[in-house]
């Protein structure tokens, strides 16, 4: 398997985050593109890939990659040759010229614009099956359907790439130092994603770099799956780093958790949809209040951090609300709620 590190800035976000790159094989073409500086997209990392452009405006934002400081990395077919599911499927691999655009809709004469590594699996990896020992971690706060992820990686390591050396790193990021692993195998997740919280424990803080990187170094780790918020992922990128500094055969990959959805370039991040059905709840019980007296009042407030999706889309999903509102301030809004709970006898803010 092969993977790699990816960080961008969300575009309605302050903080780094990552896009989800548990990317089970990932080969870079190297293309003899311009470099050109995108400040405003790039990872907090070392020595970050650049950005490449072409003379039509083809942009590339390419990610960390393992030989980038291991040139001499030698690799092997993917095991995904030998499997029956993938035997039926006429183009298994992602070819390493594939991109995916950030702007779908372009006008006629414009740039071709920024683009990023699809993901998926490449014909040839760069570990050894037998000679991976993974581990997973979870940090930082609770969101639904990190038991799933951690199942997800469990079960796509040994079932689809023979991986049978997998360690669960407990109480996050002080449990590489501080507490000792859980073997994992799909007998031993195989029913953690009926459960709530994690299955490896969690905690915030405790970010000790070059404590985190001994530990792996000793105990043979090459592959790293990091699950968590921002916060985490900033940690991830330092535990890059270091690696990257010792020349360590170690990949890095960092998986978002976050019920905000606020991470760019990806559609969706899971916990997401969880969040928004449990918006529901507090709508229709706020809506049966405010229906039960003359011109009732209604404000349901919820979380988002710097972003507003799971009050956008709780709104589009329910119906009863009245106004919709992402804000600090807004001029007019005391004369807004006198006139629509005049106009409908109630109001339903969101």
């Amino acid at each position: 398997m092969e993977l790699s590190v990816s960080f961008f800035v969300a575009r309605s976000h302050s903080c780094v985050v990552p896009v989800v790159t548990a990317r089970s094989d990932l080969k870079f073409l190297r293309k003899p593109l311009t470099l050109r500086k995108r400040s405003a997209i790039r990872a907090q990392v070392s020595d970050p890939s650049p950005c490449r452009e072409t003379d039509d405006g083809f942009v590339l934002e390419d990610v960390p990659h393992l030989t980038n400081f291991l040139p001499d990395l030698p690799s092997y077919p993917n095991p995904l040759h030998k499997s029956q599911a993938y035997a039926i499927v006429k183009k298994t691999f992602v070819s390493p010229e594939d991109v995916v655009a950030e702007k779908i809709v372009v006008q006629k004469d414009s740039p071709r614009g920024v683009h990023f590594r699809r993901a998926g699996p490449r014909e040839k990896v760069y570990f050894n099956s037998e000679e991976v020992r993974a581990c997973v971690v979870t940090c930082g706060g609770l969101c639904p359907g990190i038991n799933t992820v951690i199942r997800e990686i469990v079960c796509g390591l040994n079932y689809m790439y023979g991986v049978d050396d997998i360690l669960g790193i407990e109480g996050g990021y002080r449990g590489f130092y501080s507490k000792n692993t859980l073997q994992l195998t799909p007998k031993v997740v195989n029913d953690i994603h009926k459960r709530g919280g994690t299955f490896l424990q969690t905690s915030r803080g405790g970010h000790d770099t070059h404590k985190i990187v001994d530990n792996i170094q000793d105990r043979g780790i090459n592959q790293v799956y990091i699950i968590g918020g921002d916060g985490t992922q900033k940690g991830a990128a330092l535990i890059y780093q270091e690696v990257e500094k010792r020349g360590l055969q170690v990949a890095v990959a960092g998986i978002p958790k976050t019920i905000d959805n606020d991470i760019a370039v990806i559609d969706k991040s899971f916990g997401f949809d969880t969040a928004v059905e449990e918006a529901q709840r507090a709508i229709n019980a706020a809506h049966v209040e405010v229906e039960s007296v003359e011109n009732g009042v209604g404000i349901v407030k919820l979380m988002g951090r710097y972003s507003g999706f799971i009050a956008m889309f709780a709104t589009l999903a329910s119906r009863d609300v009245s106004l919709h509102s992402i804000w600090k301030a807004k001029v007019g809004f005391l004369n807004l709620l006198s006139s629509g709970s005049r106009r409908m006898g109630m109001l339903l803010l969101w």
